[in-house]
């Protein structure tokens, strides 16, 4: 019929273009399917109630109701066209099927197609099967009942839906929810199919997608169009069986021509990538999980062949929560190697905005979840969706037990496209792992011959390697891969014209490209995504609520640890370490830095959902370190000022919407319960009678001495301790507190020199008694003509009457920061439109158009003597407004701006900009453990694709021996052109969620400027502190601390850990080590070569865990001491396996850390 020359009818040659449109118009469903194959595809169909019984019942109230419950009322009868919802709501129903005398003997489908997703159930509980109603390809409406029915059988069963698509409820595909939508039941029915007219279907689209993809000018893709279309004409509906039989001949003679030795190599891999919620709900999530893994094991039953990737720890603990027999299904799928766990975090996270530490434990939590339940731990960090890559991922990778780094989002880069397909991926500190983008440029595909060919054609690395991977699978919404799908993989999997196609778990491709690739490319740094820039600053609340989560579980893990090793770890003395509650807290913290969550490009109903869980974690926390801090003294401590300004107020969601602000009083915060004969005191003390002496107690949570102004709410004005009372302030937020304005006169301390990770006692016996001896020591604020100057002993800072920084004067070099003529603290409104992702995107030319505010008052506020600020307020437009307080200290050169926003705009963004009298073509800005310099100019493509960056607590502006540094307490995004440098904040998108960022905001940024260049630990320790204020804690009686021990020995005077002679070495982390899994599985049937957390060798050892980093990127050796009694030190990896223990140094009298460039070190020490 053909030859490898070509083939005999040359007459389609003069008219392809008019064939292959036939071709399409034949495989794909419209207005000729009577005449086409889509008339043959099923041999019979039944939708009669005389076989079909359908009865419905519908939860009140948005309810979610378990299988149980639902099927314990009473169901209604129903039919379709029936409408069904609002949007969210749930409908549960109950089917009942005869077979009908012409089915018997035949294989049965039910065909239901709610509009909406679904899930079916058997009578006995077990979730079966996802459906996914509606049109496209998504569609999922078949739901096999067996495979040879016989007479009078009948089938039960029960369906629940769930009345949002698979993208959710919104208007077009990132519009907000539609809260009122309601679907259709379109079908009901019962079918059987034909096999062969379904295989033919399968073949025929293989074939016509390779005409097209092959290209007209290869014999190949010639043949295919030949071939194609000699089906088409062979088909004939007088007689369909025959036809098609002759038809499915042709093609598999076409497909049975193999690859040359030289092929293309794709290793394919199942996926749906669930988004833990986006356009939908946590809650909604669950069930997406049960629709999109019930679906995927019955493919596994069906295709032994196929095998399947999912990641993210936190939808299984919900699947063993919610469906733990499909947990336990699951179980058996891994062990068999179908079902394939990577990832190895809790969530597919981002990872721009959560902190190291934050991302540590997104690999603790994931690693150890996969390990205990299902034996295995991932080697292949998979994240395919997020908005960017930091440069500290690769070291964390490697030491969670990971090699290897898959992710595609690089691919939607709108500026440069990436230079690599696979590639080593370096590190801040040079560690490397293995990383590779699917040249498909997809992580949802759909199995068609032109995804696959661009793994070729796209691959920019053959050089390299002659092999890629390729995903697919409906995605984002959940549902992967249907039937269809794997078809198509199995007719492209070895045929001439087409890479050699593999099912396969995707560490065999690492693995291949291990033992085969030639010299790799390299990529060090961060991996800087050329879009998206706006998640760095959308939702801003929830970015507080995150940041501010991260350094309460800090404490809480702090002081349980002292408040633990205060009583030798003998929980009979009462204190017992809240390891399943900070489990808990880690969790939810963890969930919320989902990449669509933190990033805030999820619809208002998640952000609604986010708050209660920051509000539980707050709430939470201060129960926690309250309970702490019972067990280091007999009184009770007013834990007013614990975490410095007020950081236990959250924003929470009025009835309407709208934010507003919620005050938790900390003093009612229930208590953790105490074990007999350690209760606390029965009733709380009387602030008003508290001793005017009465000795406050200073913690210092940072690594480092510290001194500083503190506020001491509880404390009487009266004290000899209180050596100012700054005034009460007024909110813009009308019946609110924020934590910028309080409302109340709050007496402020002088402590000095408080030891790292430690306590003083400010009494008048101590010597620490704050008397403030010279005019040195003093802030101050004046007046000069139109002008305000705030002065101290460091930093004398000029504003003019509309609140612009004008001068920046540093009193020990002399030196101006702000350039004459230039100004600082300008607050600018961009227009912010982008082209399409709205919540997601700030473009480039939004920087054309500033509107500086003018419209600002300036007055006196606080006058010392040891703090002193202006307020100021500024009319930003009708319906926003903001005001701040600018503040010294006499402590330091810090000048702070604490700021409140009343916010309602729309596409506009806010900034805050300051030009410095600087010359730098890099800007620093602070990453997870470390930092990354950035351009500050636009020289190439590269450079400008920058405009917008993220950074955490500073970014930084440098010369030789001199520099700036901008500090925040929860911003994110920041620009720098130039000598301008900007922080983005405040967005005001309306797509998916039309009310982001309206309503009130408070927050704090600072500018510090210092006498040497950059890096410079000084600058670190700063921002530490910055976000992390010394803590007064004022207790009713004189007896504070039972243990001196744990806070120092002898007077307070020592640190419970001591970091020496490195002062680029940050103390980040202090916690117990995790407890010893306790294992489901059979390990060494499971996976013998897999690393087991917290070995045998150390079961029943007491650990405290110390986590640094190296902050700077030079090579140092810190000196390590404790006050602890401990037995040994280890260095371990991040999923505390000890792999190496330091020995104590007797000339020195310390143990000796060494550190590279950026290294994290994670110590245990092993407690006597």
């Amino acid at each position: 019929m053909f030859s490898s020359t070509g083939y005999n009818d040359t007459s389609l040659q003069k008219h392809q273009s008019i064939t292959r449109e036939r071709l399409r118009n034949f495989i794909h469903s419209g207005r000729w399917n009577s005449a086409d194959v889509f008339s043959v595809l099923w041999e019979k169909e039944e939708n009669s109630k005389d076989f079909i019984k359908l009865e419905v019942w519908s939860p009140p109230d948005l309810q979610r109701p378990t299988f149980d419950t639902a099927i314990k009322n009473e169901f209604s009868p129903t039919e379709v066209g029936q409408s069904f919802g609002p949007s969210w709501s749930t409908h549960w129903f109950k089917i009942n099927i005869k077979v009908p005398d012409s089915f018997v003997g035949k294989k049965i489908y039910f065909l239901f197609d709610p509009d909406c997703e679904a899930l079916v159930w058997s009578s006995e509980g077990e979730p079966i099967q996802g459906l996914t109603g509606g049109g496209g390809d998504i569609r999922r409406i078949e739901h096999l009942l067996t495979n040879n029915s016989e007479k009078n059988q009948e089938f039960n069963f029960y369906i629940e839906i769930s009345c949002n698509g698979l993208s959710g409820n919104g208007i077009g595909l990132i519009g907000p929810a539609d809260e009122n939508r309601y679907f259709e039941l379109k079908k009901a029915s019962i079918g059987v199919k034909n096999d062969e007219a379904w295989q033919f279907h399968y073949d025929l689209i293989t074939i016509v997608d390779m005409a097209h993809h092959c290209g007209s000018d290869t014999p190949r893709g010639i043949g295919a169009l030949y071939i194609a279309n000699q089906m088409v004409n062979t088909f004939d509906l007088s007689s369909p069986e025959d036809s098609i039989r002759k038809a499915r001949k042709l093609a598999d003679e076409f497909l049975s021509i193999r690859p040359g030795e030289g092929a293309h190599n794709v290793f394919s891999i199942g996926n749906c990538h669930i988004d833990t919620a986006w356009l939908w709900m946590y809650d909604e999530t669950k069930r997406k999980v049960a629709r999109s893994f019930s679906t995927q094991l019955r493919l596994m039953d069906l295709y032994p062949e196929y095998k399947f990737a999912a990641s993210q720890a936190q939808q299984f603990e919900w699947l063993k929560s919610t469906h733990n027999s499909l947990f336990n299904r699951i179980r058996k799928y891994v062990k068999t190697g179908q079902f394939i766990l990577v990832g190895g975090t809790w969530v597919e996270m981002d990872c721009n905005l959560p902190s190291g530490e934050s991302l540590v434990r997104q690999f603790l939590l994931g690693q150890r979840f996969f390990q205990e339940h299902f034996g295995v731990t991932s080697k292949l960090f998979w994240l395919p969706d997020t908005f960017g890559y930091a440069a500290q991922i690769p070291q964390i990778v490697k030491q969670t037990g990971g090699e290897f780094f898959f992710t595609q989002k690089l691919s939607w880069n709108n500026i440069n496209s990436f230079p690599n397909t696979t590639f080593n991926w370096c590190g801040l500190d040079g560690s490397s792992i293995l990383s590779h983008m699917a040249p498909a440029n997809t992580y949802t595909g759909n199995a068609e011959v032109g995804q696959v060919v661009s793994s070729v054609k796209n691959h920019k690395d053959l050089s390299s390697h002659n092999s890629s991977m390729y995903l697919y699978g409906h995605g984002d919404g959940g549902g992967g891969p249907n039937e269809g799908m794997i078809e198509s993989i199995r007719r492209m999997s070895n045929t001439d014209g087409m890479p050699k196609i593999k099912h396969c778990d995707p560490t065999e491709f690492y693995e291949s490209v291990k033992k085969t690739a030639r010299s790799l490319p390299s990529w060090h740094g961060e991996l800087y995504f050329e879009l998206h820039r706006g998640t760095y600053t959308s939702q801003s609340n929830n970015k507080k609520a995150n940041r501010k989560c991260e350094y309460l579980l800090r404490s809480v893990e702090y002081l349980s640890v002292s408040a633990l090793v205060s009583n030798n770890f003998d929980n009979s003395l009462g204190f017992i370490y809240p390891q399943q509650e900070l489990e808990r807290l880690w969790k939810l913290l963890c969930l919320n830095q989902f990449h669509d969550v933190i990033p805030g490009s999820s619809i208002n109903e998640v952000y609604r959902d986010s708050d209660k869980m920051y509000i539980d974690i707050m709430d939470s926390a201060y129960s926690l370190i309250r309970n702490a801090l019972l067990y280091l003294s007999t009184s009770k401590p007013n834990l007013c000022n614990f975490s410095s300004p007020f950081d236990f107020i959250n924003e929470r969601y009025s009835d309407d919407g709208r934010v507003v602000q919620f005050s938790s009083d900390s003093d009612n915060l229930p208590l953790v319960e105490y074990k007999d004969g350690c209760q606390p005191p029965n009733q709380d003390p009387d602030w008003e009678k508290v001793p005017r002496d009465q000795p406050v107690l200073i913690l210092n949570e940072c690594g480092w001495s510290r001194s500083g102004v503190v506020v001491a709410t509880g404390l009487p004005t009266s004290s000899p301790h209180c050596k100012q009372v700054l005034k009460s302030r007024i909110s813009l937020f009308a019946d609110t507190i924020s934590d910028t304005a309080i409302p109340i006169e709050r007496p402020v301390v002088l402590a000095q020199s408080v030891p790292g990770t430690g306590f003083a006692i400010l009494n008048s016996e101590n010597g620490n008694s704050n008397h403030i001896s010279s005019s040195n020591s003093t802030s101050s604020v004046r007046c000069e003509g139109k002008n305000f100057i705030l002065e101290n002993s460091f930093t004398r800072a000029t504003f003019n009457s509309t609140g612009q920084l004008i001068s920046l004067v540093d009193l020990e070099s002399n030196r101006d920061f702000v350039p004459m003529g230039q100004t600082g603290n300008n607050f600018v409104v961009y227009p912010d439109v982008p082209l399409f992702w709205d919540a997601w995107d700030v473009e480039v030319y939004y920087l054309e158009n500033p509107h500086v505010i003018k419209e600002v008052a300036v007055e006196i506020f606080d006058q010392g003597p040891l703090v002193s600020s202006l307020l100021i307020t500024v009319k930003i437009s009708e319906t926003s407004s903001l005001q701040q307080w600018v503040s010294l200290d006499a402590t330091s050169s810090i000048l702070n701006f604490e700021t409140e926003v009343s916010w309602d705009e729309s596409h506009k963004l806010l900034k805050v900009e300051f030009s410095w009298a600087i010359k730098s073509t890099q800007a620093s800005y602070e990453t997870q453990y470390g930092y990354i310099s950035r351009p500050t100019h636009r020289n190439t493509s590269w450079d400008l694709a920058k405009f917008e960056v993220c950074g955490h607590k500073y970014a930084d502006l440098s010369e030789y021996g001199a520099g700036v540094t901008l500090f925040n307490d929860c911003k994110y995004g920041f620009s720098c052109f130039g000598n301008l440098m900007g922080i983005s904040l405040l967005r005001a998108p309306k797509s998916p969620d039309d009310k982001c960022d309206i309503g009130c905001h408070s927050f704090k940024y600072g500018v510090f400027t210092h006498n040497t260049s950059f890096p410079d630990p000084n600058v670190v320790r700063k921002a530490y502190e910055f976000n992390n204020d010394l803590k007064a804690i004022v207790f009713a009686d004189e007896s504070i601390i039972k243990s001196k021990e744990i806070a120092g020995i002898k007077g307070f005077d020592r640190p419970i850990f001591s970091i020496t002679n490195s002062d680029s070495v940050i103390l980040d982390t202090i916690k117990l080590a995790e407890p010893e899994l306790q294992s489901m599985v059979d390990w060494e049937v499971i996976n013998s070569e897999t690393e087991k957390i917290n070995t045998d060798k150390y079961k029943n050892r007491r650990f405290v865990v110390l986590r640094l980093y190296e902050s700077c990127g030079g090579l140092t050796t810190a000196s390590f001491n404790t006050s602890l009694d401990i037995k040994s030190v280890f260095k371990a990896n991040m999923l505390e396996n000890i792999q190496s223990e330091y020995h104590y140094d007797d000339e020195l009298k310390c143990y000796r850390i060494e550190f590279n460039a950026f290294e994290i070190i994670t110590l245990m020490l092993e407690i006597q």
